[in-house]
């Protein structure tokens, strides 16, 4: 079996959580957008996402300096010292915002903050990986403000959502003519508050009840914010 077959399936194997997602994002993105715009998203959001880390391990730019640990990736598809899964994951989390912005019609911009958000629930709990079954993958050589994790982190994050979404829109306006099928809008917004909810249930599981807690109240919080200020036009 080629090597790069068997690190595959190794990394399916030990990530299944991540594919379960990837296939929802191929799944809703389908329906709502269809092929073309899905995969042309797919590769935006795991190209961008993924000169970004190569930057940020070795220059700590953009979301400052970490080190990802090796030996407890082994076996697993691994590219310039980046990790192909966890790049990955930025498309269909940027897909998840893009998506929960996009039902309540709210401007683009407020999707690269619904994607900053999701990871203020997302990375301290990486770091905690040790304490479940992500693993001790990476670190903060310095420790960091927000239960381990560096501010620069968050405002890295803005940074990467807004070159993907405003890319993704930039591209879409010049290759798709016709508006997309938008079969089933409100899963967009479920497939949000499902990761959402993966995430923090395993922060109470491993007892970060205060980290789960703070998370948990800046979501609601936003969600009711965006019931409120942005309305979709078939509410209205």
């Amino acid at each position: 079996m080629p090597a790069t077959l068997t690190a595959l399936i190794t990394t399916i194997l030990h990530r299944p959580y991540v594919f379960v997602f990837l296939a929802a994002f191929l799944t809703i993105g389908v329906l709502n957008r269809g092929l073309g715009r899905t995969l042309l998203f797919l590769l935006l959001g795991f190209t961008i996402a993924f000169l970004s880390e190569v930057s940020s391990i070795r220059n700590g730019f953009p979301y400052g300096l970490y080190h990802y640990v090796y030996e407890n990736l082994q076996g697993e598809l691994v590219g310039y010292g980046v990790p192909l899964w966890d790049s990955l994951s930025y498309s269909f989390l940027a897909y998840a915002a893009y998506e929960y912005a996009d039902y309540f019609a709210a401007p683009p911009f407020i999707s690269a903050f619904l994607m900053v958000l999701l990871d203020v629930a997302v990375d301290p709990l990486a770091v905690r990986g040790d304490r479940w079954f992500l693993g001790h993958i990476f670190y903060y050589p310095h420790g960091g403000e927000y239960f381990g994790v560096p501010l620069t982190n968050f405002g890295g994050w803005l940074l990467v959502a807004l070159i993907i979404l405003f890319s993704f829109r930039f591209l879409e306006g010049r290759f798709f003519k016709r508006p997309p099928p938008r079969r089933a809008p409100l899963l967009g917004p479920l497939f949000y508050w499902g990761i959402l909810i993966f995430n923090l249930g395993i922060t109470f599981w491993i007892g970060e009840y205060r980290l789960g807690t703070i998370g948990l109240l800046m979501h609601l919080f936003t969600a009711a914010l965006l019931a409120m200020l942005f309305r979709r036009p078939d509410h209205a």
